[in-house]
C-alpha cells in the first residue's frame, strides 16, 4: 500500500541521528513496512560515525560524523542542520537526544524539531541514577542503587549489601545496550566498581538462583561464549503528546539470548500498565513528552520495580508498528500536523502475534562506503 501527504506537495525532511544503530534499523524498517509503506513520504538524511554500516545506504543521504562524546560533534552536526533544514530530526541513541536538545536550546534558530521534552527530562532518562532519585521523587518503584559520589562512604555500601544481597548490578550511569554492565557477586568487586564514579551499583531484579549456577561457572574455566539463562523482562512503550496526553499502554514481554532480545510478545498485564501510567505523570510533571519507555522486572519478594527508563524511539519500534503501535505515525503527526502522516491500525490488539528477531544478511556496494569514508558524504542516485 502506497500513500501521498494531503497537505503538502514535498516530502518530509527528516534527519535520524545515529542511523547506523539498531534503533536506526527499527525507524527505516517501521518506514519501509511492506503492509503500509511510508518511505516514499520522507526523504531521510542519515547521521553516523561509522561508514561500513548498512543502514547509512538505506538513506537517501548520510553524513560521517564524529562519536558523540567527542568535541568536533556539535560544530559538525549543527552544520549538517542548518544544511539539510530538517523537519523532524530523531535520536536513535540515548547520548545523541541529549546533545540535540542542547544545540537546540543553544540556538534556537536551528530547523527542525525534537519530539522530546525539557532537557531535564531528557537527562532522566540518559542518567540512570537521575532515573533512581526521579522515582524516589514521585514514589516509584527503582531497583535500589547507590553510587560513590551520591553517597559515598564505605559504611553507606556495607548498608547497601546488607539490604540487597547478591549478586547486585554494575552498570555505567550513562550507559546504554547493557554494555560495560557486570554482575558483582561479593564485596571486593562491589568496592571494585563502587571507586569508581562512572559506574552505579543496583539491586539485582529477578530470581538469584537462575543465574547461581551461571555464576558459579565463571570460577571455572571460561567459556568461549555465554549467556545468563531464563532472562527476560517487560517492557511499558508509553507514547506522551506534548500536550500532556497519554496513548494507549503497550506491554511487551523481551526474552532474551545472549544479550540480545530476540523474542517479543504483547501482554496484557493491568499491575504494569496502572504503574506505567504512573510513571507517565510524574515524567509529565517534569516537563516531558515524547516517546517514553520503562523497563520491569520483580524484585526476590514479587514486587515489580523499575531498572531502566528510555525516551525515543527503541529495537522494538518495528515489531510494536507489525502489532498494532505506530510511534513514527505518532511523532510526526504530533509536530507536524499539516502533513497528515498516515498511521498504521490494526483491527485486532497485537496479543496474538509473537515477534522473532534474527540476523539479517546485507550486501553493500564497495565505492558507496568508500565515498562516505573518504568524502564525508554519501547520496543515492
Amino acid at each position: 500500500m502506497t500513500h501521498s501527504v494531503t497537505s503538502a506537495d514535498r516530502k518530509i525532511k527528516l534527519l535520524i541521528v545515529s542511523v547506523g544503530s539498531l534503533v536506526g534499523q527499527n525507524i527505516l524498517d517501521a518506514l519501509e513496512f511492506p503492509e503500509f509503506n511510508r518511505r516514499d513520504l520522507v526523504y531521510i538524511t542519515g547521521t553516523n560515525s561509522l561508514a561500513l554500516t548498512p543502514n547509512n545506504y538505506r538513506c537517501d543521504e548520510c553524513f560521517l560524523v564524529p562519536p558523540t562524546a567527542s568535541g568536533q560533534y556539535p560544530g559538525k552536526v549543527r552544520e549538517i542542520i542548518k544544511q539539510v533544514k530538517p523537519d523532524l530530526i530523531l535520536s536513535a541513541r540515548d547520548a545523541d537526544t541529549a546533545a540535540l536538545k542542547k544545540l537546540k536550546l543553544d540556538d534556537e534558530s536551528l530547523p527542525g524539531v525534537l519530539p522530546y521534552g525539557s532537557l531535564e527530562s531528557v537527562n532522566l532518562a540518559l542518567n540512570k541514577w537521575k532515573s533512581f532519585l526521579f522515582c524516589k521523587k514521585h514514589q516509584l518503584p527503582f531497583a535500589e542503587s547507590i553510587t560513590r559520589d551520591n553517597l559515598g562512604t564505605p559504611d553507606d555500601l556495607d548498608k547497601f549489601i546488607d539490604k540487597t544481597g547478591y549478586p547486585m548490578i554494575a552498570k555505567p550511569i550513562k550507559g546504554f545496550a547493557s554494555k560495560g554492565v557486570y554482575f558483582v557477586r561479593n564485596r571486593e568487586e562491589a568496592v571494585q566498581f563502587f571507586e569508581q564514579d562512572v559506574y552505579m551499583l543496583q539491586e539485582y531484579l529477578g530470581e538469584a538462583g537462575d543465574v547461581e549456577s551461571y555464576l558459579k561457572s565463571l570460577d571455572g574455566p571460561k567459556p568461549l561464549f555465554t549467556e545468563t539463562p531464563n532472562i527476560s523482562h517487560h517492557t511499558c512503550h508509553i507514547p506522551i503528546s506534548p500536550e500532556g496526553l497519554i496513548h494507549e499502554i503497550f506491554v511487551l514481554k523481551n526474552h532474551h539470548n545472549f544479550g540480545a532480545v530476540t523474542k517479543l510478545q504483547r501482554k496484557d498485564h493491568p499491575e504494569l500498565a496502572k504503574l506505567a501510567t504512573r510513571f507517565a505523570e510524574a515524567f509529565i510533571d517534569e516537563g516531558g513528552y515524547g516517546l517514553l519507555s520503562v523497563q520491569f522486572r520483580p524484585d526476590k519478594n514479587g514486587v515489580q520495580k523499575a531498572q531502566e527508563m528510555n525516551l525515543r524511539t527503541t529495537g522494538s519500534t518495528y515489531p510494536r508498528l507489525m502489532m498494532g503501535q505506530d510511534e513514527i505515525g505518532y511523532i510526526i503527526n504530533w509536530m507536524m500536523p499539516e502533513f497528515e502522516f498516515p498511521v498504521y491500525q490494526r483491527n485486532v490488539s497485537g496479543y496474538d502475534t509473537v515477534i522473532l528477531k534474527s540476523l539479517y544478511s546485507y550486501r553493500l556496494a564497495g565505492d558507496h562506503v568508500g565515498e562516505l569514508n573518504e568524502k564525508g558524504y554519501w547520496q543515492s542516485e
